[in-house]
C-alpha cells in the first residue's frame, strides 16, 4: 500500500512539474543596442511557434510564454539573440550589431547585389520615406529623394499627370520617361496609352499602382545599371520591390489618414469695380464711351470671384490594412487599400480601392519556391476640363470672366457672360453640370518558379500579366458650352490593354575559389502588348441628366472612331560581375533585343556595358596610411555602356493607309491612299553612357556620401524630316541628329546623433544637368507644336546649339515713352518694346532670338527626422533653382488689350502719361498683343524653395496583448513656397510628358496645401 502511495505521488509530482512548465505567464523586459538605447520594432517570437510581438518605441515588450519556451530575438542589422524563458518574468536583452547584415543589399536588374560590390549608378528609396506623406502614386514619393532625378507634377488634379526625367530629356520625340519594372514586370508610365484620352491631360497612368505596399525603390541611371534592360534603359529604370511575408510572428496592421486640402496660392484678379473701370480705360482707348458710370461703379462692389465659385475645400482619406508573416515554407503578405481625394475644385475626385497578394512557397525540401505577386486596383475620377484652355477649360475662363455678371439671375438660373466677345460660358455650370467618369481596372503581377539547382545556380522562370481596362463617359447638357453648342453631347470611350511577359533567367553566385567570386546571369525574355480603344459619340439629345441617354437617343450620331495597336519585344541577355579580394570589381553587360516597331533592315541591335570599381578602402597602403581610421569605405566607380530607346509609335516603319473621298465620273467614290512614306531602315535611338562615381563612408558608417559625374550622348534621334513635295508628301520620318546630357550629383545621409533616446539623422542630394541638341542632321531648325493655337504663341524652338524646350521670341526691353520712339515700329506711347536685332526699325520675325529655359540649373532635397523616446520629427525641403516658366496664363488674362478679366495689379503698375515709370504696358485695346504673348515678358523665374512635408508623430506607450504598437501623427504639405513666379505654382507643364513644351502654365489645375492626421496601428 505504502508502495502503491508513493507511485501515486511521484505521478502527482510530475504531473504539476509538466503543467508548470506548460503554464504561460506574462514576461515583460527591454530590448537595448550596445550604447543602452531602446530598439523600437525588435521582432520577438516564441521559437517553433508563429506567436510573438514587437518593441515598443522605447524597445519595451510584454509576451505570454511558458517556462520551457525560448524567446528569439531579431532586428536587421543586429546578430539574433535566444533566451529561454524558465522562471524569470523580466527579461532584458542587449543586441550586438551584426557587420555582415549592415551590409546593404540592392536591387538590381534581374538580381540583387552588395552595395560595396556595386559598380554602377543606383539610388535607393525605402519604404520609410515613401510613407512620410501622403501620396497617391509612387512618382510623388520618388520627388527630390534621388539625385538626377526630377519629378514633375504636371497637372495637380486628383489623379493626375506627373513626369519624370532621370538625367535628363534623352530624346526629341520619343518618350523620355524612365522604364518601371514592378517585382520584375516592366511598364512604361505613358499616360496617353493608358487612358481614354479626351479634352484634358492624361491621368497618372502610375497612379493604378498602390505607393503604400512598396518594400523598396531603386532607380538605375547608368549604363552598367539600365544596359540590362537594352532598348529600354536610356531614361533610366525604377525597379519597384513590394512587401512580402517573412518567417516569424503574423501581423496585422492599420495605415490610416485625413488631409485637409485648400489652395495653396490663389491668383489676385481685379474684382467686379475694378473691372469696370478696366473695361472702361479699354473703351476709351479704343474711341468708344465709358461703359459703366461712376455710380454704378459704386454700386458692384467686389461683384463675383468665379474661382471661388468653383473652388471648394478638398480631401484626402487614406487607408490601408495589410496581414504579413508565414513559416518556413510559407510566407505570405496581404495588403487592401482605399484612397478617396476630394479634389479643390468642384465635381473632381480621383479614388481608388485594391489589394495585393504576395505569396511564397518552398517545396522539394526548400529546393524550389513558388511565388505569386499580384494586385488588382480598381480606380474611378470626376474630371472637369483644366489644364488645355479654350471654350470650356473653366480656371482660364473662372480667372478671365467678368465679375460685374452673378453667378445666377434673378430667376435661379445660370447666368453666361461672354468672354472677350468670342463665347459665353459659366464656370461653375462647367464644373457642376458637366459629367465626366473615369474607370480603370488594372490586374497586374507574376507567378514565378525558383529552383535551386546546386549551390549556387538558380534558374527561374516566370509568366506575368498587366489587364487593363478603360472606360471613360462623358455628358456635356445644356447648361455647359458644348452642350448648348450641339444640343448636348454624350461620347463612350473604352480602352483594352493587354501585356504578356515571359522571362527564364538562370544565375549563377559563387566563390570559385579564395578572393574570387563570379556572379553570372544569363537569361530569355519575351513580351507581347496589345492596346485597344473604341470611341462613339452623339448629340442632339433629349435629357440632361447624364444616366438617363444612351447612344441611340441622340438624333446626330458622329463617325465612331477605333484603334488597334501590337508591339513584341524578345531579347537575350547576360551579365557577369567579378570581384578580386573586395578589392577589384568588374561589371560585364549585354542585351540583344528584337523589336517589331522598327523596320525589317534594324529589328535586332545589342546594347553592351561594361563597369569597374576600385574599393580602395581594402588596399593595404590605404590601411597603412591611417586613412583606413577615418574612412569606413572608398570605392571609385566607372561605367561606360550603349542603352536605347525603343519609345516611339508602333507602325512608324511601315507605309499607312486613310480613306480618301475622290470624284469619278460625277459619283463621289471612298477608297484609301498612303498617308506616310514607309522606311524600312528605322532603328533605337541610342544613349551612349559615361558615368564616373565615388563612394565614401566615415565616422563608423555614420556618414555617407556618393558622388557621380556623368556624360551622356544620345544618337540617331528619331525626327520628321522635310522632304520634296513632289512626293505627296512633306515629311518622313528619319533617324536623324544627337544631343547631349552632362551632369554632376551629390547625396549624403548623416547620422547626427544616435545616443540613448534620441536620435537624429540628416539626408540631402542636389544635382546639375546640361542638356544640349548636338546635331539634327536632315532635319531643319523648327518650332514644336503650340501649346495654345488662339493665344497665337509658338511652341519651343528646336535648334543645335540650344537645349531641348528653349523659346524663342522677342526679347522684351521695356517701353516707348513717346510716340514718336515708336513710329517707326508703329507703335504708341507705353506700347512694349523689343529688341531691334537686325537693326531694320521693325518688328518682324528675324528679331526672333532665345528668351527663355525651362530646364533648371540643379534641384536639390534636404530631409531631416529626430526620434526622441515615443516622439519622431520629420521635415522635408525641395527645390529647384535656374528654371524658367512661359506663364500664357497671365498672357491671356495680363496683357491689357482683352475684355477678359485681368491681374489685380494692372490698373496701379500699367504705364499711363503720369505713371511712365511703370512695369507693365498701356492699357490700349488697339494693341498688339500677339507679339507681346511671344515676347520675353511672360517668361519668368520658376526657382522655388518649398517645404513639402513636415510632421511630428507619437508612439503610445502601451503594453497590450491586442495592439502591438499605436502611433498617431499631424503633417502638413506644401505649408510654404519661395519663389518669384506669379502663377499658382511654377512646378507646372501644360504638356503633360511631351519632351519638347516644357513648362508652359496654361489653364492649370491649382496645387493644394495639405493638413493630415493619421494613425498606425499594429495588432
Amino acid at each position: 500500500m505504502h508502495y502503491y502511495l508513493r507511485c501515486l505521488q511521484t505521478t502527482f509530482l510530475l504531473v504539476c512539474l509538466t503543467l508548470t512548465s506548460f503554464a504561460q505567464s506574462p514576461i515583460t523586459g527591454k530590448v537595448v543596442g550596445e550604447q543602452n538605447e531602446g530598439i523600437p520594432g525588435v521582432t520577438i517570437t516564441i521559437k517553433g511557434t508563429t506567436r510573438g510581438t514587437t518593441t515598443d518605441a522605447t524597445g519595451g515588450f510584454q509576451v505570454t510564454a511558458a517556462a520551457n519556451e525560448t524567446l528569439v530575438f531579431s532586428y536587421v542589422g543586429f546578430v539574433t539573440q535566444e533566451a529561454t524563458v524558465g522562471t524569470r518574468t523580466s527579461l532584458n536583452i542587449k543586441l550586438v550589431t551584426d557587420t555582415r547584415s549592415l551590409e546593404e543589399v540592392v536591387v538590381v536588374g534581374y538580381g540583387t547585389v552588395k552595395k560595396s560590390d556595386l559598380t554602377g549608378s543606383v539610388s535607393t528609396i525605402k519604404a520609410d520615406a515613401i510613407k512620410e506623406m501622403p501620396v497617391i502614386s509612387v512618382d510623388q514619393a520618388i520627388q527630390s529623394r534621388a539625385p538626377g532625378v526630377q519629378v514633375t507634377q504636371s497637372s495637380a488634379a486628383p489623379g493626375g499627370g506627373i513626369s519624370i526625367r532621370v538625367r535628363g530629356a534623352n530624346s526629341i520625340n520619343s518618350g523620355s520617361e524612365p522604364l518601371y519594372v514592378i517585382d520584375g514586370f516592366p511598364m512604361y508610365p505613358d499616360n496617353g496609352a493608358m487612358g481614354t484620352s479626351g479634352n484634358r491631360q492624361a491621368s497618372n497612368a502610375m497612379a493604378t499602382i498602390n505607393p503604400n505596399e512598396i518594400e523598396s525603390i531603386e532607380i538605375l541611371k547608368d549604363a552598367s545599371a539600365t544596359s540590362i534592360y537594352g532598348s529600354r534603359g536610356s531614361n533610366g529604370v525604377v525597379l519597384i520591390t513590394t512587401r512580402r511575408g517573412k518567417e516569424g510572428v503574423s501581423r496585422v496592421d492599420y495605415e490610416g489618414s485625413y488631409s485637409f486640402q485648400k489652395i495653396a496660392h490663389p491668383i489676385d484678379v481685379l474684382n467686379g469695380s475694378d473691372y469696370a473701370r478696366y473695361l472702361n480705360i479699354l473703351e476709351k482707348s479704343q474711341g468708344g464711351s465709358p461703359r459703366f458710370t461712376d455710380a454704378q461703379i459704386s454700386q458692384i462692389g467686389n461683384g463675383t470671384n468665379w474661382m471661388d465659385a468653383i473652388g471648394q475645400t478638398g480631401a484626402l482619406s487614406n487607408h490601408q490594412l495589410s496581414f504579413t508573416g508565414g513559416t518556413k515554407a510559407t510566407r505570405y503578405a496581404f495588403v487592401a487599400n482605399y484612397v478617396d481625394n476630394k479634389g479643390i475644385v468642384q465635381n473632381t475626385f480621383f479614388k481608388r480601392y485594391g489589394f495585393r497578394l504576395n505569396l511564397d512557397n518552398d517545396f522539394l525540401n526548400g529546393r524550389a519556391t513558388l511565388s505569386n505577386s499580384w494586385s488588382y486596383n480598381r480606380t474611378g475620377s470626376s474630371n472637369v476640363a483644366t489644364d488645355r484652355g479654350g471654350p470650356g477649360g473653366i480656371i482660364i475662363t473662372a480667372l478671365g470672366l467678368d465679375p460685374t455678371v452673378a453667378i445666377y439671375d434673378q430667376n435661379g438660373n445660370y447666368n453666361y457672360p461672354s468672354y472677350d466677345q468670342r463665347f459665353n460660358i459659366n464656370p461653375l455650370a462647367e464644373a457642376k453640370e458637366g459629367y465626366d467618369r473615369d474607370n480603370i481596372n488594372r490586374l497586374f503581377g507574376t507567378t514565378a518558379l525558383t529552383f535551386n539547382i546546386l549551390e549556387g545556380l538558380k534558374f527561374r522562370t516566370s509568366l506575368g500579366a498587366d489587364i487593363v481596362n478603360a472606360n471613360r463617359t462623358t455628358f456635356y447638357n445644356n447648361y455647359t458650352y458644348t452642350g448648348r453648342q450641339y444640343g448636348r453631347q454624350l461620347e463612350r470611350a473604352n480602352r483594352s490593354v493587354s501585356s504578356l511577359l515571359n522571362e527564364n533567367i538562370l544565375s549563377y553566385n559563387k566563390q570559385i575559389k579564395p578572393g574570387h567570386t563570379l556572379d553570372v546571369t544569363v537569361g530569355y525574355t519575351y513580351q507581347k502588348e496589345n492596346n485597344q480603344i473604341n470611341t462613339a459619340s452623339t448629340r442632339g439629345l433629349p435629357s440632361d441628366d447624364p444616366l438617363s441617354v444612351n447612344m441611340q437617343n441622340g438624333s446626330k450620331p458622329q463617325i465612331p472612331t477605333s484603334g488597334r495597336l501590337d508591339w513584341t519585344l524578345e531579347s537575350f541577355l547576360g551579365r557577369v560581375n567579378y570581384n578580386l579580394k573586395d578589392k577589384y570589381l568588374l561589371t560585364v553587360t549585354v542585351r540583344r533585343d528584337g523589336s517589331s516597331k522598327f523596320g525589317p533592315s534594324n529589328k535586332w541591335a545589342n546594347f553592351p556595358s561594361a563597369a569597374v570599381g576600385w574599393r580602395v578602402v581594402n588596399e593595404g597602403f590605404f590601411q597603412n596610411s591611417g586613412l583606413s581610421k577615418v574612412f569606413d569605405d572608398f570605392k571609385f566607380r566607372a561605367s561606360y555602356g550603349i542603352t536605347g530607346n525603343s519609345q516611339i509609335p508602333v507602325y512608324r516603319s511601315l507605309g499607312g493607309l486613310v480613306p480618301y473621298n475622290y470624284v469619278l465620273g460625277n459619283t463621289l467614290v471612298a477608297g484609301y491612299g498612303p498617308d506616310r512614306i514607309a522606311n524600312p531602315d528605322l532603328k533605337w535611338e541610342s544613349t551612349a553612357m559615361l558615368n564616373l562615381g565615388l563612394d565614401m563612408s566615415l565616422m563608423d558608417n555614420r556618414l555617407s556620401m556618393t558622388f557621380d559625374v556623368f556624360n551622356n550622348k544620345t544618337t540617331d534621334l528619331l525626327l520628321d524630316v522635310s522632304i520634296p513635295q513632289s512626293t505627296g508628301f512633306s515629311t518622313i520620318m528619319l533617324n536623324s541628329g544627337s544631343l547631349s546630357n552632362k551632369g554632376i550629383e551629390f547625396s549624403t545621409n548623416y547620422k547626427i546623433l544616435n545616443k540613448g533616446a534620441f536620435k537624429w539623422d540628416v539626408s540631402g542630394n542636389i544635382s546639375v544637368l546640361r542638356n544640349k541638341i548636338l546635331d539634327l542632321g536632315k532635319s531643319t531648325p523648327f518650332f514644336a507644336n503650340s501649346t495654345s493655337g488662339h493665344l497665337g504663341v509658338f511652341g519651343s524652338w528646336v535648334e543645335a546649339g540650344n537645349p531641348i524646350g528653349t523659346w524663342k521670341g522677342y526679347k522684351y526691353t521695356g517701353l516707348f515713352q513717346t510716340d514718336d520712339e515708336g513710329k517707326s515700329f508703329a507703335a504708341l506711347a507705353g506700347y512694349p518694346k523689343y529688341e531691334d536685332v537686325n537693326g531694320d526699325g521693325k518688328y518682324t520675325s528675324d528679331d526672333y532670338q532665345i528668351i527663355g529655359n525651362p530646364n533648371p540649373k540643379f534641384t536639390w532635397g534636404l530631409n531631416s527626422s529626430i526620434r526622441f523616446k515615443n516622439f519622431d520629427f520629420s521635415i522635408f525641403f525641395r527645390g529647384v533653382q535656374g528654371n524658367q516658366v512661359r506663364n500664357l496664363q497671365q498672357s491671356e488674362m495680363g496683357d491689357g488689350v482683352q475684355k477678359i478679366n485681368q491681374i489685380g495689379n494692372i490698373l496701379t503698375d500699367s504705364w499711363t502719361p503720369s505713371n511712365t515709370g511703370a512695369s507693365r504696358p498701356v492699357i490700349d485695346g488697339r494693341r498688339d498683343f500677339i507679339s507681346f504673348r511671344r515676347s520675353s515678358f511672360f517668361i519668368q523665374d520658376g526657382s522655388f524653395v518649398r517645404l513639402q512635408n513636415l510632421s511630428l508623430g507619437y508612439t503610445l506607450p502601451l503594453h497590450s496583448k491586442f495592439i502591438r504598437t499605436a502611433r498617431v501623427y499631424a503633417s502638413g504639405q506644401n505649408l510654404f513656397l519661395i519663389t518669384k513666379y506669379k502663377g499658382f505654382d511654377p512646378e507646372v507643364n501644360n504638356q503633360g510628358q511631351n519632351n519638347l513644351n516644357r513648362g508652359d502654365d496654361y489653364d492649370a489645375y491649382p496645387r493644394a496645401r495639405m493638413m493630415t492626421f493619421g494613425v498606425n496601428l499594429g495588432l
